[in-house]
Protein backbone atom coordinates (compact mmCIF):
# COMPACT_ATOMS: atom_id res chain seq x y z
CA UNK A 1 0.00 0.00 0.00
CA UNK A 2 1.24 3.50 -0.86
CA UNK A 3 2.93 5.47 1.91
CA UNK A 4 2.37 9.21 2.30
CA UNK A 5 5.36 10.99 3.78
CA UNK A 6 5.00 13.49 6.64
CA UNK A 7 7.67 15.46 8.48
CA UNK A 8 7.74 17.56 11.64
CA UNK A 9 10.26 18.58 14.29
CA UNK A 10 9.99 18.46 18.06
CA UNK A 11 11.83 18.28 21.36
CA UNK A 12 10.83 16.90 24.77
CA UNK A 13 8.89 20.06 25.62
CA UNK A 14 6.70 19.67 22.53
CA UNK A 15 6.02 15.91 22.55
CA UNK A 16 2.49 16.49 23.90
CA UNK A 17 1.68 18.87 21.04
CA UNK A 18 3.41 16.73 18.42
CA UNK A 19 1.36 13.70 19.44
CA UNK A 20 -1.89 15.70 19.29
CA UNK A 21 -1.01 16.85 15.76
CA UNK A 22 -0.12 13.35 14.55
CA UNK A 23 -3.17 11.80 16.18
CA UNK A 24 -5.47 14.32 14.46
CA UNK A 25 -3.79 13.53 11.13
CA UNK A 26 -4.24 9.77 11.55
CA UNK A 27 -7.81 10.02 12.87
CA UNK A 28 -9.04 12.17 10.00
CA UNK A 29 -7.20 10.33 7.24
CA UNK A 30 -8.17 6.75 7.97
CA UNK A 31 -7.45 4.20 5.27
CA UNK A 32 -4.12 5.80 4.37
CA UNK A 33 -0.64 4.81 5.53
CA UNK A 34 1.71 7.59 6.60
CA UNK A 35 5.45 7.48 7.15
CA UNK A 36 6.45 10.11 9.70
CA UNK A 37 9.96 11.53 9.42
CA UNK A 38 10.56 13.22 12.77
CA UNK A 39 13.41 15.71 13.04
CA UNK A 40 14.88 16.35 16.48
CA UNK A 41 18.00 16.83 18.52
CA UNK A 42 18.53 14.61 21.57
CA UNK A 43 14.85 13.71 21.96
CA UNK A 44 14.59 11.43 24.99
CA UNK A 45 14.00 7.70 24.59
CA UNK A 46 10.73 8.09 26.50
CA UNK A 47 9.52 10.73 24.05
CA UNK A 48 10.46 8.55 21.09
CA UNK A 49 8.66 5.57 22.63
CA UNK A 50 5.45 7.57 23.11
CA UNK A 51 5.42 8.82 19.51
CA UNK A 52 6.36 5.39 18.12
CA UNK A 53 3.52 3.74 20.04
CA UNK A 54 1.06 6.28 18.62
CA UNK A 55 2.20 5.63 15.05
CA UNK A 56 2.08 1.86 15.50
CA UNK A 57 -1.47 2.11 16.82
CA UNK A 58 -2.52 3.52 13.45
CA UNK A 59 -0.27 1.16 11.44
CA UNK A 60 1.96 4.04 10.37
CA UNK A 61 5.75 4.03 10.13
CA UNK A 62 8.10 6.45 11.83
CA UNK A 63 11.77 7.33 11.39
CA UNK A 64 13.75 9.55 13.76
CA UNK A 65 16.52 11.87 12.56
CA UNK A 66 18.80 13.32 15.22
CA UNK A 67 20.06 16.60 13.77
CA UNK A 68 23.38 17.00 15.55
CA UNK A 69 26.05 19.69 15.40
CA UNK A 70 27.29 18.27 12.11
CA UNK A 71 24.37 20.17 10.57
CA UNK A 72 23.64 23.05 12.94
CA UNK A 73 27.27 24.16 13.11
CA UNK A 74 26.72 25.56 9.62
CA UNK A 75 24.43 28.25 11.05
CA UNK A 76 26.27 31.47 11.76
CA UNK A 77 23.48 33.01 13.83
CA UNK A 78 23.84 34.41 17.33
CA UNK A 79 22.22 32.19 19.95
CA UNK A 80 21.18 35.36 21.78
CA UNK A 81 18.91 36.40 18.92
CA UNK A 82 15.41 36.69 20.44
CA UNK A 83 13.65 35.03 17.50
CA UNK A 84 16.13 32.21 16.94
CA UNK A 85 14.97 28.62 16.99
CA UNK A 86 17.58 26.34 15.44
CA UNK A 87 15.06 23.47 15.35
CA UNK A 88 12.97 25.47 12.90
CA UNK A 89 15.74 25.11 10.32
CA UNK A 90 15.98 21.30 10.44
CA UNK A 91 13.72 20.83 7.42
CA UNK A 92 16.28 22.60 5.24
CA UNK A 93 18.27 19.35 5.34
CA UNK A 94 15.41 17.10 4.19
CA UNK A 95 16.79 16.45 0.66
CA UNK A 96 19.98 14.96 2.11
CA UNK A 97 18.27 13.16 5.00
CA UNK A 98 15.68 11.35 2.89
CA UNK A 99 16.22 8.87 0.08
CA UNK A 100 15.91 10.07 -3.52
CA UNK A 101 12.74 8.03 -4.12
CA UNK A 102 10.81 10.37 -1.77
CA UNK A 103 9.81 13.14 -4.16
CA UNK A 104 7.49 15.19 -1.96
CA UNK A 105 6.70 15.42 1.73
CA UNK A 106 4.13 17.29 3.83
CA UNK A 107 5.61 19.40 6.62
CA UNK A 108 3.38 20.25 9.61
CA UNK A 109 4.20 22.43 12.61
CA UNK A 110 3.38 20.87 15.97
CA UNK A 111 0.93 23.67 16.87
CA UNK A 112 -1.46 22.29 14.26
CA UNK A 113 -4.57 20.11 14.36
CA UNK A 114 -5.71 18.34 11.20
CA UNK A 115 -9.50 18.22 10.81
CA UNK A 116 -9.84 16.89 7.27
CA UNK A 117 -8.20 14.89 4.51
CA UNK A 118 -4.77 16.05 3.35
CA UNK A 119 -4.29 13.43 0.62
CA UNK A 120 -5.29 15.91 -2.11
CA UNK A 121 -2.13 17.87 -1.34
CA UNK A 122 -0.04 14.98 -2.63
CA UNK A 123 -1.74 15.17 -6.04
CA UNK A 124 -1.32 18.88 -6.83
CA UNK A 125 0.96 19.93 -9.69
CA UNK A 126 4.28 21.27 -8.37
CA UNK A 127 6.62 20.97 -11.37
CA UNK A 128 8.11 24.46 -11.16
CA UNK A 129 7.43 25.12 -7.48
CA UNK A 130 9.54 24.33 -4.44
CA UNK A 131 6.62 24.43 -2.02
CA UNK A 132 2.85 24.81 -1.81
CA UNK A 133 1.58 26.88 1.12
CA UNK A 134 -1.12 29.26 2.29
CA UNK A 135 -0.67 33.00 1.91
CA UNK A 136 0.61 34.96 4.91
CA UNK A 137 0.39 38.56 6.10
CA UNK A 138 4.04 39.21 5.32
CA UNK A 139 5.95 41.33 4.54
CA UNK A 140 5.59 43.18 7.84
CA UNK A 141 7.15 46.41 6.55
CA UNK A 142 9.43 47.71 3.80
CA UNK A 143 12.57 46.40 5.54
CA UNK A 144 10.99 42.95 5.65
CA UNK A 145 10.07 43.22 1.97
CA UNK A 146 13.73 43.89 1.17
CA UNK A 147 14.85 40.94 3.30
CA UNK A 148 12.53 38.66 1.34
CA UNK A 149 13.46 40.28 -2.00
CA UNK A 150 9.83 40.37 -3.11
CA UNK A 151 7.97 42.93 -5.18
CA UNK A 152 5.65 45.69 -4.02
CA UNK A 153 2.44 43.77 -4.61
CA UNK A 154 3.76 40.34 -3.62
CA UNK A 155 2.89 38.42 -0.49
CA UNK A 156 4.73 35.79 1.47
CA UNK A 157 3.57 32.37 2.60
CA UNK A 158 3.14 30.72 5.98
CA UNK A 159 5.74 28.04 6.67
CA UNK A 160 3.61 26.09 9.18
CA UNK A 161 2.02 23.89 6.50
CA UNK A 162 4.17 23.08 3.48
CA UNK A 163 3.89 20.54 0.71
CA UNK A 164 7.58 20.28 -0.14
CA UNK A 165 8.69 19.34 -3.64
CA UNK A 166 11.93 17.51 -2.81
CA UNK A 167 12.68 16.90 -6.48
CA UNK A 168 12.75 20.66 -7.09
CA UNK A 169 14.90 21.23 -3.99
CA UNK A 170 17.45 18.68 -5.17
CA UNK A 171 17.56 19.87 -8.76
CA UNK A 172 17.99 23.52 -7.75
CA UNK A 173 20.33 22.94 -4.78
CA UNK A 174 17.84 24.80 -2.59
CA UNK A 175 19.29 23.61 0.73
CA UNK A 176 22.71 25.13 0.03
CA UNK A 177 21.14 28.34 -1.24
CA UNK A 178 19.18 28.65 2.01
CA UNK A 179 22.24 27.95 4.15
CA UNK A 180 24.16 30.67 2.32
CA UNK A 181 21.25 33.07 2.82
CA UNK A 182 21.07 32.29 6.57
CA UNK A 183 24.76 32.95 7.02
CA UNK A 184 24.58 36.13 4.98
CA UNK A 185 21.54 37.59 6.76
CA UNK A 186 22.32 36.44 10.31
CA UNK A 187 20.36 38.39 12.93
CA UNK A 188 18.60 40.47 10.26
CA UNK A 189 16.04 37.70 9.75
CA UNK A 190 12.71 38.76 11.21
CA UNK A 191 10.74 35.50 11.03
CA UNK A 192 13.39 32.81 11.23
CA UNK A 193 13.08 29.99 8.73
CA UNK A 194 9.92 31.47 7.23
CA UNK A 195 12.01 34.34 5.85
CA UNK A 196 14.55 31.88 4.49
CA UNK A 197 11.93 29.76 2.73
CA UNK A 198 10.09 32.80 1.37
CA UNK A 199 13.29 34.24 -0.04
CA UNK A 200 14.34 30.98 -1.70
CA UNK A 201 10.96 30.22 -3.27
CA UNK A 202 9.67 33.79 -3.73
CA UNK A 203 8.87 33.15 -7.40
CA UNK A 204 8.35 29.41 -7.16
CA UNK A 205 5.56 28.62 -4.70
CA UNK A 206 1.96 27.59 -5.19
CA UNK A 207 -0.77 29.18 -3.08
CA UNK A 208 -3.05 26.73 -1.29
CA UNK A 209 -6.65 27.49 -0.29
CA UNK A 210 -6.85 29.13 3.12
CA UNK A 211 -8.71 26.13 4.55
CA UNK A 212 -5.29 24.47 4.89
CA UNK A 213 -4.27 26.96 7.56
CA UNK A 214 -7.13 28.44 9.56
CA UNK A 215 -6.17 30.70 12.46
CA UNK A 216 -8.49 30.22 15.47
CA UNK A 217 -8.84 33.97 16.13
CA UNK A 218 -9.82 34.76 12.54
CA UNK A 219 -13.42 34.22 11.43
CA UNK A 220 -12.63 34.54 7.74
CA UNK A 221 -9.74 35.86 5.63
CA UNK A 222 -10.80 38.35 2.98
CA UNK A 223 -8.79 38.03 -0.20
CA UNK A 224 -10.00 39.14 -3.62
CA UNK A 225 -8.51 36.02 -5.22
CA UNK A 226 -10.80 33.72 -3.24
CA UNK A 227 -14.15 32.41 -4.38
CA UNK A 228 -17.23 32.25 -2.15
CA UNK A 229 -16.70 28.54 -1.54
CA UNK A 230 -13.15 29.26 -0.33
CA UNK A 231 -14.52 31.63 2.31
CA UNK A 232 -17.14 29.08 3.33
CA UNK A 233 -14.60 26.26 3.65
CA UNK A 234 -12.27 28.42 5.74
CA UNK A 235 -15.01 29.49 8.14
CA UNK A 236 -17.09 26.30 8.28
CA UNK A 237 -15.01 23.35 7.08
CA UNK A 238 -11.29 24.04 7.62
CA UNK A 239 -8.94 21.18 6.88
CA UNK A 240 -6.14 22.36 9.17
CA UNK A 241 -6.17 24.54 12.29
CA UNK A 242 -2.95 26.44 12.92
CA UNK A 243 -2.58 27.82 16.44
CA UNK A 244 -0.02 30.37 15.30
CA UNK A 245 1.34 33.36 17.20
CA UNK A 246 0.58 33.51 20.94
CA UNK A 247 -2.85 31.89 20.68
CA UNK A 248 -1.94 28.42 21.91
CA UNK A 249 -4.66 26.01 23.10
CA UNK A 250 -2.48 24.62 25.89
CA UNK A 251 -2.39 27.95 27.74
CA UNK A 252 -4.53 28.40 30.85
CA UNK A 253 -7.00 30.47 28.80
CA UNK A 254 -9.66 28.88 26.62
CA UNK A 255 -9.34 30.07 23.03
CA UNK A 256 -11.69 29.61 20.06
CA UNK A 257 -11.33 26.12 18.55
CA UNK A 258 -9.04 25.07 21.39
CA UNK A 259 -11.29 22.10 22.17
CA UNK A 260 -9.98 20.27 19.08
CA UNK A 261 -6.47 20.26 20.48
CA UNK A 262 -7.54 18.75 23.80
CA UNK A 263 -9.65 16.13 22.03
CA UNK A 264 -6.63 14.78 20.17
CA UNK A 265 -4.29 15.09 23.14
CA UNK A 266 -6.65 12.70 24.95
CA UNK A 267 -6.92 10.35 21.95
CA UNK A 268 -3.13 10.32 21.48
CA UNK A 269 -2.54 8.65 24.83
CA UNK A 270 -0.02 11.23 26.02
CA UNK A 271 0.27 10.74 29.80
CA UNK A 272 -0.69 13.58 32.15
CA UNK A 273 -1.09 16.41 29.60
CA UNK A 274 -0.28 19.84 30.99
CA UNK A 275 -1.41 23.41 30.49
CA UNK A 276 1.02 26.31 30.42
CA UNK A 277 0.32 29.14 32.84
CA UNK A 278 0.83 32.70 31.64
CA UNK A 279 1.14 35.77 33.85
CA UNK A 280 -1.86 37.93 34.74
CA UNK A 281 -1.00 40.70 32.27
CA UNK A 282 -0.75 38.35 29.30
CA UNK A 283 -3.84 36.50 30.50
CA UNK A 284 -5.89 39.72 30.51
CA UNK A 285 -4.53 40.77 27.11
CA UNK A 286 -5.49 37.43 25.58
CA UNK A 287 -8.98 37.50 27.14
CA UNK A 288 -9.61 40.96 25.67
CA UNK A 289 -8.61 39.71 22.21
CA UNK A 290 -10.89 36.69 22.61
CA UNK A 291 -13.79 38.96 23.64
CA UNK A 292 -13.23 41.13 20.56
CA UNK A 293 -13.21 38.00 18.39
CA UNK A 294 -16.57 36.80 19.76
CA UNK A 295 -18.12 40.26 19.41
CA UNK A 296 -16.96 40.42 15.78
CA UNK A 297 -18.32 36.95 15.04
CA UNK A 298 -21.59 36.85 16.95
CA UNK A 299 -22.66 40.46 17.61
CA UNK A 300 -21.31 42.74 14.91
CA UNK A 301 -22.99 40.93 11.95
CA UNK A 302 -26.41 41.78 13.44
CA UNK A 303 -25.77 45.47 14.19
CA UNK A 304 -27.41 47.81 11.61
CA UNK A 305 -24.77 49.39 9.37
CA UNK A 306 -25.88 52.97 10.05
CA UNK A 307 -25.76 52.47 13.82
CA UNK A 308 -22.31 50.92 13.59
CA UNK A 309 -21.00 53.85 11.54
CA UNK A 310 -22.33 56.36 14.08
CA UNK A 311 -20.76 54.49 17.01
CA UNK A 312 -17.41 54.22 15.18
CA UNK A 313 -17.43 57.96 14.40
CA UNK A 314 -18.18 58.86 18.03
CA UNK A 315 -15.41 56.53 19.24
CA UNK A 316 -13.00 58.08 16.74
CA UNK A 317 -13.78 61.61 17.99
CA UNK A 318 -13.26 60.54 21.60
CA UNK A 319 -9.80 59.25 20.69
CA UNK A 320 -8.58 62.62 19.38
CA UNK A 321 -7.21 63.85 22.77
CA UNK A 322 -5.13 60.67 23.11
CA UNK A 323 -3.50 61.24 19.72
CA UNK A 324 -3.02 64.98 20.25
CA UNK A 325 -0.22 64.59 22.81
CA UNK A 326 1.72 61.89 20.94
CA UNK A 327 4.61 62.59 18.59
CA UNK A 328 3.09 62.82 15.08
CA UNK A 329 -0.12 61.62 16.72
CA UNK A 330 -2.55 63.85 14.81
CA UNK A 331 -0.79 63.17 11.52
CA UNK A 332 -1.11 59.41 12.11
CA UNK A 333 -4.73 59.85 13.20
CA UNK A 334 -5.62 61.80 10.04
CA UNK A 335 -4.04 59.10 7.88
CA UNK A 336 -5.89 56.35 9.76
CA UNK A 337 -9.26 58.11 9.32
CA UNK A 338 -8.58 58.82 5.65
CA UNK A 339 -7.79 55.17 4.95
CA UNK A 340 -10.93 54.06 6.81
CA UNK A 341 -13.15 56.48 4.88
CA UNK A 342 -11.86 55.56 1.46
CA UNK A 343 -11.91 51.80 1.85
CA UNK A 344 -8.24 50.88 2.32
Amino acid sequence: MKEYHITCSTDDNYVQHCMAMLCSLFENNTGYIFHVHLLHHALSEHGQQLITALCQRYSCAISFYDIDEQYTSEFKISESHPNLSVAAYYRIFLPSLLTADIERILYLDCDIIVLGKVIDLYEIELDNCGVAATCDGTPLNNQHRQILSIGLGDKGFCSGVLMINLTYWREHDSSNHMLEYINRMGDNLMMEDQDVLNHEFRHHWLQLPYKYGKYPMTFVLLDGRQKTFDLYEYAMEPCILHYASSFKPWLNVKIPDGKHYWKYVALSGFPNPKTTKIDAKENLKLRILILRYYLNCYVRPFIPNTFELIVKDIAALLMIPFYFFKCDGMKRYRLKRWLEKYGM
